[in-house]
């Protein structure tokens, strides 16, 4: 596929680097864009060539890195000259030796259920987690042999610049709307997640929540459909019933585990735990080491992560959310009333849903970054007391002053971190020592 090609690297980021990476095994010429560094004095062992606009009608393919947005103009004059736009996943998969793929895609859930199916699948064989999380996956591609798991994080991004990419087994969390600022409609949006099952055949598996199932009828799908629900619909997958998770296949129904053996709080994470259980039993995995797993996992950071109790106030760290719906579960998972912190970079999402669904539960809302007038707007539609401040030191200061026993503190932003952060995970860090530095004695 790569013998004597030119190919694009496009965008230099974590991703172009993997990607260059792995291309200089391939007897192949290698361009590098990226108009926001000086990619002359760039230090790296691998050589390439720097691209000029007018080496476009010489390139035969580009990897394109996921968050640079699709209607770029050099993209545009690519797609023209019918040159293959593709994500690292996509470059992946065509030189995987394994089968054994797994790809996890999602509005939320993706890091939980994803980091749960590595731990369950790494107690049977070796396994690599991949994608969003971990290592990028052209890191292992090469490493991994034929007998080896490769779960995959897959975000709506690198989906869209798939063509070929077939993953054995393919869930999808659920979905609502997220990144309108870069697929530019709800539509769009959908139907690069549901792109994780598109070439799909009758001899692979795909995972979905039955909320979701007229909307996966309008999207062809080919492979064997398993369900996950909060009831008993009876359909192959996992289901609840009694707190107990079940998991049904071709009539045959098998007790897997309690839900007072769960860690990890709230209803969206039994959702993601039954995803998961349908993954491991698809592979074949024993019940009793699904249920070890299970019953050990504590979450992953950043995701409703206690971080601190001061005087009878829980501090959680969900810097993950990322997006309304994310934040509006994070909110319900919560025992007490909740003081929210919010806002940041604007991704087009409309703020008034979450406020109103979660008004019961907020005592009152604490806001900064780009999107924190926006949010306000939300706040004085429903009533609900809000503070804007500068910054997120100003904020945990501000909630220090206020916030009374009992409650809970979540940091939730709503909102991607780019407007102050590099990443939720710098943004998290950032929150998790801010509230370490406080000079409350612990209760």
């Amino acid at each position: 596929m790569l013998k004597n090609k030119n190919v694009l690297i496009f965008g230099f980021g974590i991703t172009g680097k993997s990607a260059l990476k792995f291309l200089n095994d391939f007897p192949c010429k290698i361009y590098v864009y990226d108009k926001n560094l000086d990619l002359e004095n760039i230090e790296t062992e691998e050589d390439f060539i720097i691209f000029k606009e007018e080496d476009l009608k010489n390139i035969d393919l580009i990897v394109k890195s996921p968050g640079i947005y699709p209607d770029h103009e050099i993209l545009e004059k690519a797609r023209e000259l019918n040159i293959n736009i593709i994500s690292d996943i996509e470059l992946a998969y065509r030189n995987l030796k394994t089968d054994k793929i797994v790809a996890i895609t999602g509005t939320n859930g993706k890091t939980t259920t994803t980091t749960l199916v590595g731990d369950i699948l790494q107690r049977k064989n070796k396994t690599y987690v991949v994608g969003n999380i971990g290592k990028g996956i052209l890191e292992i591609t090469n490493e991994a042999s034929i007998d080896d798991f490769v779960v995959i994080e897959a975000s709506s991004f690198q989906l869209e610049d798939t063509i070929e990419f077939k993953p054995n087994i393919a869930l999808l969390t659920y979905v609502t709307s997220d990144h309108l600022d870069w697929h530019k409609s709800v539509e769009n949006y959908v139907n690069a997640k549901f792109k994780i099952f598109a070439n799909q055949d009758e001899n692979d598996y795909a995972i979905l929540n039955y909320e979701d199932k007229d909307l996966a009828a309008k999207h062809n799908i080919r492979s064997k459909i398993y369900y996950f629900s909060t009831e008993d619909v009876n359909e192959n997958g996992a289901y609840l019933k009694d707190n107990k998770i079940f998991f049904r296949d071709e009539g045959e129904i098998s007790e897997i585990i309690d839900t007072n053996e769960i860690k990890i709080p709230g209803i969206h994470n039994i959702k993601n735990i039954m995803g998961s259980i349908i993954i491991a039993k698809l592979f074949g995995i024993e019940d009793e080491i699904i249920r070890n797993s299970i019953s050990n996992f504590t979450g992953v950071e950043h995701r409703i992560e206690f971080v601190r109790n001061i005087n009878g106030i829980k501090y959680y760290n969900d810097s993950k959310g990322t997006n309304p719906d994310s934040t509006e579960v994070a909110i319900q998972a919560m025992d007490g009333e909740v003081i929210l912190i919010a806002g940041g970079y604007d991704k087009g999402a409309n703020f008034d849903e979450l406020i109103e669904k979660s008004k019961e539960k907020l005592d009152s809302v604490v806001l900064f970054g780009e999107t924190a007038d926006k949010i306000a707007s939300s706040c004085k539609k429903n009533g609900i007391e809000f503070f804007v401040v500068e910054n997120l030191q100003k904020a945990i200061e501000l909630v220090n002053n206020f916030a009374k026993k009992g409650e809970d503190v979540l940091f939730s932003p709503a909102c991607a971190s780019w407007d102050m952060y590099n990443d939720y995970e710098e943004r998290g860090r950032h929150f998790k020592n801010l509230v370490r530095e406080l000079k409350n004695n612990e209760a």
